[in-house]
């Protein structure tokens, strides 16, 4: 497989529908929408968790249909980094792959939000 190492994407504040729209629900899982809203910009964090599943489906060149959408879910402990968990058909496809799980870091203010999806690098012992 020839895989990019990183992927990127952006979502303008045009681009994002309010956080009460229920687009949402077809996007992000019910545990990543109680997340965003637990925040005062809910609509900043859905859209940065959009934007984690949008990056990593072009890093995996997987299409983004509602099994896809569902299968990711952008996941926080407090005091950790976000992490790209994979239920169902994308964890079957990441297996099928070869490829480590993909790593995500997620951004967002003035209602733009962005994440960045890479593949981890194996580290060689010197």
């Amino acid at each position: 497989m020839n895989t990019p190492t990183r992927a990127l994407a952006l979502i303008s504040p045009m681009l994002v529908p309010p956080a009460d729209d229920a687009r949402w629900g077809d996007w992000l899982t019910r545990e990543e929408l109680a997340f965003s809203h637990g925040y005062r910009r809910a609509h900043e964090h859905l859209s940065a968790r959009k934007a984690a599943k949008e990056a990593v489906a072009q890093l995996l060149g997987w299409p983004l249909c509602p099994a896809t959408w569902q299968a990711m879910e952008v996941r926080r402990r407090p005091g950790s980094a976000p992490t790209m968990e994979f239920h169902g058909v994308a964890a079957d496809h990441l297996r099928t792959l070869r490829v480590p799980r993909p790593a995500v870091s997620l951004t967002h203010a003035k209602g733009c939000a962005a994440a960045l999806a890479w593949l981890p690098v194996r580290r060689v012992a010197p």
